[in-house]
């Protein structure tokens, strides 16, 4: 190939989100309250582009494409992980007034539910940061081996994550949303561009490629719930409306100027990534379409097989923008947590890192980097994503319940908060050992969530009337 496209596209990406990065410069931060949180005089369009570009992940396109054949639940599912948890999180926000000079959701779980409480939502966070991470790096590392054949695809990856890093280290959230609303434009506009040129070079109308969908069998409107596992399917729709929400997104509630732009924002963002994900799976489907006898586990590498060098570039760069974006919200608010949350949560820590919090984010973040690239370069996609399914598994049950009852105004002890977070690990030890058998799906985040707040509820009326007794 005389010009590699994707490599000429990579090139003028990464100046220009460093030109990016140079010019939200102009406002430096000058403590860790600003370093965190910026200086919260983002605009509504700003916080949404940087919810959005979080939120969307590097393996969104190939997820698309590789899943589209499943039919109709399947698109429902995405939409669903699209709309629902920021929609949630809209509502929660509008209700945070009282959390609105904080840092971070684990000091909010703090405020109401001691300390042990924060640095288990730190921890969480933490370790869903450091295999999120992992996985976005591993995505990029090997789309560049796949579609830029003329580069090192490990010097690369290194090259472009010491990139993130810099600029995520010395330029904060400010930074970061600087930079996540250029990565916003690009991978919401060439997504677009990228169903437009499948759909052209599916040589069919709309009209044919509409009745080939609908005559599919896992097309029709009686697969949206299938009458053999109803209750499996409801239950996960269930938890893709909760389990996506962390304290990743809660950040951006901070960030806000109030709970009021912050409900907008959350909404707005609902809307766009709601789109996002559609367009992915209309890619998909459009690939269907073109390879309708390929399995699903060769459909992605058979596509870019049969691309265009300017659709494999677009692919590289939409891929590339949804990993960087994630990759270095990530590894803020990992460093946040572990330069504020458990520190705090620990008593010794607590005046040291004090006086050098700003420092010690920052080598927090450089920390959390290197073992990601270590876990993205010695563990294959397969197992970083076992292991991810294994903590959301349990991140739900524990931390969820607690934090609404705290956005809904419940007042209690340390004592209580732990005791619903025990209950909700126990309830998801107990359904994975006894009522996976029985369901037919280890998806128990929101019955076990519903354990966790039944067993607070009990706790707090339990130590009340007996403090109102004694």
């Amino acid at each position: 190939m005389p010009l590699d496209l994707s490599l000429l596209l990579l090139v003028i990406f990464l100046p220009s989100t460093l030109v990016i990065y140079l010019c939200s410069l102009t406002k430096k931060a000058t403590n860790f309250r600003e370093h965190t949180l910026g200086h919260r005089q983002f605009s509504t369009a700003t916080i949404v582009a940087t919810i959005v570009a979080c939120y969307c992940p590097a393996g969104l396109l190939s997820q698309g494409i590789t899943h589209a054949y499943k039919g109709i639940s399947y698109i429902v599912y995405r939409m669903t992980i699209g709309l629902f948890p920021l929609l949630l999180l809209s509502w929660l926000s509008g209700r945070m007034q009282k959390f609105v000079s904080h840092l971070s959701m684990p000091e909010s779980m703090a405020s109401v539910y001691g300390p042990y409480a924060r640095l288990i939502t730190a921890l969480f966070e933490v370790w869903s940061a450091v295999i999120i991470v992992s996985l976005q790096i591993r995505i990029i590392c090997d789309t560049v081996g796949l579609l830029i054949p003329s580069a090192n695809s490990l010097m690369i990856t290194i090259l472009i994550t010491v990139f993130m890093v810099v600029y995520a280290m010395f330029g904060g959230a400010r930074a970061i949303a600087f930079t996540d609303v250029w990565q916003c434009i690009v991978f919401s506009t060439l997504i677009l561009v990228l169903a437009w040129c499948v759909f052209k070079n599916s040589g069919k109308t709309m009209v044919e490629i509409i009745d080939f969908i609908k005559a599919q069998k896992q097309f029709e409107l009686s697969n949206l719930i299938p009458s053999d596992r109803k209750v499996r399917s409801i239950l996960d729709y269930l938890a893709n409306s909760i389990a996506p929400i962390g304290p990743y997104l809660v950040q951006h509630i901070y960030m806000g100027k109030s709970p009021a732009q912050a409900r907008k924002a959350c909404l707005y963002a609902g809307i766009f990534s709601t789109v996002v994900i559609t367009s992915t799976t209309v890619v998909g489907l459009l690939v269907f379409v073109c390879f309708p006898y390929i399995p699903s586990t060769v459909i992605w590498d058979d596509f870019l097989a049969n691309a265009s060098s300017s659709l494999k570039g677009i692919v590289c760069m939409i891929i590339l923008s949804f990993g960087m974006s994630t990759v270095d919200s990530r590894l803020h608010v990992a460093s946040t947590m572990l330069a504020y949350d458990i520190p705090k949560s620990i008593r010794c820590f607590r005046k040291f890192i004090y006086l050098h919090q700003l420092k010690v984010a920052r080598v927090a973040l450089l920390a959390v980097a290197l073992l990601t690239m270590v876990l993205a370069f010695n563990f294959p996609i397969s197992t970083l994503r076992r292991i991810l399914m294994w903590y959301l598994r349990f991140y739900v049950p524990v931390i969820m319940a607690p934090f609404i009852l705290a956005v809904l105004g419940l007042r209690t002890s340390s004592f209580t908060g732990l005791v619903g977070m025990v209950t909700g690990l126990l309830a998801m030890l107990a359904w994975q050992k006894w009522m996976v058998s029985i369901v037919g799906t280890s998806t128990g985040h929101v019955p076990c969530m519903l354990m966790n707040g039944l067993a607070m509820a009990i706790a707090h009326y339990v130590t009340t009337q007996h403090k109102t007794n004694k």
